[in-house]
């Protein structure tokens, strides 16, 4: 069974990500937002992982990485 991919910010690894453009289209690249307000993230990539990812994901982006 395939896991479900959820989209998550690449500075702070939030979920909390939404899309956003004024322009639809393929000349401009939509641009994501995070929505954590200690983050403010904004630019044309997101990171994409499984549910079950997304921990040890947080963990390294946060300096936890033992296990």
């Amino acid at each position: 069974m395939k896991q479900q991919l959820i989209r998550v910010c690449p500075k702070c690894g939030s979920p909390n990500i939404r899309s956003a453009s004024s322009v639809g289209g393929w000349l401009v690249p939509t641009t994501y937002y995070c929505e954590e307000e200690s983050c403010g993230y904004s630019g044309s990539v997101y990171v994409e992982v499984t549910v079950d990812e997304l921990e040890d994901l947080q963990k390294l982006m946060n300096g936890d990485n033992t296990d």
